[in-house]
């Protein structure tokens, strides 16, 4: 069985890559510019770009299953060359916001590739994470310059995911049995303010980094008007199924991604 990952260049698609390559699945890592792309070793690259419904075909030939990420233009043109492959088993990487209505911009932008899937008959599975650790990577700059990071809300609650785990997620659905038509929501395993994530990275990186709030008008011209939205109104409200509930395997802190993460913020 071989497996094609779109999106090989962004975070999640690389290690789903490396995932499914120790676990001894041959895979084809596709995106619209391969040749810029590093794979890990044993992965072959593939050009594939659904606004281009030629480059389909060929990246499709041979595949069973495909981990997919959420582009919705051209998603039906992905459909009809994923039917006509023989392709067993979608894995979408969505967003806990597509489980909301089509008034938030984020949740209608998943939606508009989960429900082509839906209707394509492909057998799908969908997994749903919330925020991301990664997200805390814009800070990095400052951290590395400044010692310092400019927040907005600092107090607000989140609950972030290691990508690993939603990593986990999707290979546990492609290489296992039982997942087909799932919608999976994967959340972090407990809240802690961005101030508390911070002190965090600071702890990791053995120094202390000063926070500074930044007021929402700022913060707009860096930050998704949903993304501030939804820090603005955030509750510290009890977690919902993290990755082990899919993986069998506890889920990651936000304390061990800033150690995972350390030297990126050096």
């Amino acid at each position: 069985m071989t497996v094609l990952v779109t999106g090989a260049r962004g975070s999640i698609a690389r290690n789903v890559i490396a995932q499914l390559i120790l676990a001894g699945t041959p895979v084809r890592a596709a995106s619209r510019n391969p040749v810029a792309v590093e794979l890990p070793g044993g992965a072959l690259p593939a050009l594939v770009d659904f606004t281009a419904p030629e480059t389909l075909a060929p990246a499709l030939e041979g595949i069973e299953k495909v981990f997919l990420y959420a582009a919705h233009e051209g998603i039906e043109h992905f459909t009809a060359a994923a039917v006509a492959s023989g392709v067993k088993h979608v894995v979408l990487l969505s967003s806990a916001a597509a489980q909301g209505t089509d008034d938030n911009p984020i949740a209608k932008m998943h939606r508009d590739v989960e429900r082509p899937l839906e209707a394509s008959g492909l057998p799908f599975t969908f997994v749903r994470p919330a925020m991301f650790a990664t997200n805390a990577l814009w800070w990095a700059e400052s951290i590395r310059s400044e010692h310092l990071v400019r927040l907005p809300y600092p107090e607000s609650p989140v609950n972030p995911i290691h990508e690993r785990d939603i990593a986990e997620v999707a290979v546990t659905a492609l290489l296992g049995s039982g997942h087909e038509g799932k919608k999976y929501l994967v959340d972090g395993p407990g809240h802690l303010t961005q101030r508390e994530q911070v002190a965090l990275i600071g702890k990791a990186l053995g120094r202390e980094i000063a926070v500074e709030e930044l007021p929402r008008a700022a913060a707009e011209r860096v930050m998704p008007s949903p993304l501030l939205d939804m820090l603005a109104e955030a509750k510290a409200e009890a977690p919902g199924p993290t990755a082990e509930a899919v993986t069998g395997r506890p889920a990651r802190t936000f304390a061990q991604w800033a150690v995972d993460h350390a030297a990126d913020f050096r």
